[in-house]
This record gives structure tokens, C-alpha cells and sequence, in this order.
């Protein structure tokens, strides 16, 4: 079953089976770019789809973000337009998953509307190659949020997966946001 790896990208490899999750877990750094992992029931048939019993887990990161558009029509669905500083200019590198109430709460009075109408982010910063494009309503970059994102640098400019926003960062003006990531 292995041959059928044997001359496939380097990023598609096997990796040990184990009955304890710690011992998984301890794995992922030792395996080097390794960002989760996936298991099964051993004695559990192959499923296909959400209720197929597999389980996923992904290495988890913080980092920050400066705010510079909201999403979203009703609370339920709004998300942030995250930004971060490249060349002296602010880049659109993801768009947040919808946002906790305690997080909306948090941030909305601290955002202001810099005007002229809503505009669109091509689907790829918010999303998978061939998304929709993403409407948002454009505010001053002047927030800072803590986020949680599953990879430690941008990919192509831009988080693959949409970060959750955890707490404004009060504490930092996103002139302080490192533009190294």
C-alpha cells in the first residue's frame, strides 16, 4: 500500500499508526511540517463525509491581524477583513470566521466606517481558489486582533483557512503588527 506514495509530492507522505493520541500528537513537531492530523476507529469502516466518525486535528497558532473591513449582514454572520502590513502598505490576508458575541461586542464601537460604499475581495482571500468574491464594508485600519490560524505563515499572501478572531489586542497599534510573517 505504501508504493502508491512512492514518487508523489513531498507533502503527501504516511505516517505511523498509533492507538494513543498523545502519542500522535508528540509526532506532528517531531515529523517537521507536519500541520495535523487525521484518525479513525481502527476497527471502523472507511465512511466518506462529515458523519464518517474521522477525526482531525490541527496544530493551532495566535498571531495578529489589523482589522480593515467587516462582512456579514446579520451579527450571526459577520466576520472581519484581516490585514497586516507588506511594504509599508496594509494587504487583505483573510477574512475571520463569524465572530463570537463577546468579540462583537468588543470590537464593534472601536471600528470606523471610512466611507465610500461597499467593495470586493477576490475569493481567493477569503476562501479557496474560485470562491466567490467577498463584499465588505471597508473601515480605518487602527484595530488590532488577536487571531488563531492552523499554519504559521501566510500561503500565497493569505491564510488558507479563515482564522478566528479570539480578543481585540488593545495593546497594540498596527503599526506594532509584524510585516515579517
Amino acid at each position: 500500500m505504501l508504493r502508491l506514495l512512492d514518487g508523489g509530492p513531498a507533502t503527501l507522505r504516511a505516517v505511523p499508526a498509533a492507538e494513543d493520541a498523545r502519542q500522535a500528537l508528540e509526532w506532528v513537531g517531531a515529523l517537521g511540517g507536519v500541520e495535523g492530523l487525521v484518525g479513525k476507529r481502527r476497527n471502523a469502516p472507511y465512511a466518506a463525509g462529515l458523519a464518517s466518525g474521522w477525526v482531525k486535528w490541527r496544530q493551532r497558532h495566535t498571531t495578529e491581524a489589523v482589522v480593515i473591513g467587516v462582512t456579514g449582514t446579520t451579527p450571526a454572520m459577520q466576520a472581519l477583513v484581516l490585514g497586516r502590513p507588506t511594504g509599508g502598505l496594509m494587504r487583505a490576508v483573510g477574512v475571520s470566521l463569524p465572530l463570537a458575541q463577546q468579540v462583537r461586542l468588543a470590537v464593534a464601537p472601536l471600528l470606523h466606517v471610512t466611507g465610500g460604499g461597499m467593495r470586493e475581495l477576490p475569493g481567493t482571500v477569503g476562501g479557496l481558489p474560485g470562491a466567490d468574491p467577498v463584499r465588505f464594508l471597508p473601515v480605518k485600519p487602527e484595530v488590532v486582533v488577536e487571531i488563531e490560524v492552523d499554519q504559521e505563515r501566510l500561503e500565497f499572501g493569505r491564510y488558507r483557512h479563515r482564522p478566528r478572531v479570539r480578543r481585540v489586542r488593545g495593546d497594540l497599534t498596527p503599526e506594532m503588527v509584524d510585516d515579517t510573517q
